[in-house]
């Protein structure tokens, strides 16, 4: 998990004006023919007659086009829970993982974002989960969270090809079964010269949202965009994050005597522990950071 700040931005977009640029731009997943938004609550495709729903009114108004189903959300304890917190609370609930959480990511995301005109440039959150980083930054999720301006397939974004100056994903691959389907629209949607910023997890242990498939090395995440120019591979979270996590379910482990019931009890009583994480602070500069690193950080370019 990775979150930053959210970016200082004096020109607020409001939801409309983000609607407004989303409609220019507008096109079915399936067959990427140009949308009209005619102001009814369904979008259909004139072409193959795919249609999608809006809900809500006016700068409101979120798009629907596939995402999750609220079975797969809920599939199991912990994630009932999660998805419980996160619709009731919203706008704090990224506040509340960022103090909470045993990792500490790097403040990477909003420099990246302010390499961009974000008055001008497209810019998309792709698995923006509960968190809107700037009022400008288009926000895709498979969730119907209030945030979400479309909610989505990740795999086929009913957006137009080239239309995005840049985008970022910070810990959504790994909760995919087909990253490279995910890469692959990224590289559609980015016009030539755009760029991504992809966080990856490597030492973090098992985390459902509402799947976990995969971890990367530094050297594996590069595998993963050959379509693109990669700019830069950092340890995005430190060794410490890397080990705090698997400590604390460690403990919630060897304290609950095999008791899946106090396992649950005693794991947020870990988070005691998470303050600890501020050594990384220090050791995401030592030299051999990435053998232990808790995730990695990509940037890459779309050729031009």
């Amino acid at each position: 998990m990775m979150n930053d700040t959210a970016v200082d931005a004096p020109a607020i977009e409001p939801a409309a004006g983000r609607q407004a640029r989303l409609a220019e731009v507008l096109a079915c997943p399936a067959c990427h023919t140009p949308l009209r938004l005619d102001g009814g609550d369904t979008i259909v495709c004139a072409a193959c007659g795919h249609h999608g729903r809006r809900r809500g009114t006016g700068g409101a108004s979120q798009l629907k086009f596939g995402g999750f189903e609220s079975e797969e959300l809920t599939a199991d304890a912990l994630n009932r829970i999660k998805e419980f917190v996160k619709k009731r609370f919203n706008t704090v609930y990224p506040t509340a993982i960022k103090v909470l959480s045993p990792v500490m990511d790097r403040n990477l995301i909003m420099p990246f974002l302010r390499s961009f005109d974000l008055d001008r440039d497209l810019v998309a959150d792709f698995g923006c989960g509960t968190h809107r980083r700037d009022q400008r930054v288009i926000c895709l999720d498979g969730g119907t969270y209030p945030n979400v301006d479309i909610v989505t397939d990740l795999r086929t974004v009913p957006l137009a090809g080239g239309s995005l100056a840049g985008g970022i994903s910070i810990a959504v691959l790994e909760h995919v079964p087909d990253p490279a389907e995910h890469v692959a629209e990224m590289h559609r949607l980015l016009r030539p010269g755009g760029r991504m910023l992809v966080f990856v997890p490597f030492m973090q242990p098992f985390h459902a949202s509402p799947y976990d498939f995969q971890r990367y090395t530094e050297v594996g995440l590069r595998e993963q965009f050959p379509q693109f120019e990669v700019l830069s591979v950092k340890v995005g979270a430190g060794p410490t994050s890397g080990m705090l996590w698997t400590l604390q379910e460690w403990l919630a482990m060897l304290l609950s005597f095999g008791s899946m019931r106090l396992y649950r009890a005693i794991l947020p009583l870990t988070w005691i522990l998470s303050p600890l994480k501020l050594l990384d602070l220090l050791l995401v500069h030592h030299p051999a950071a990435a053998v232990t690193a808790s995730g990695f950080v990509i940037e890459v370019r779309k050729p031009a």
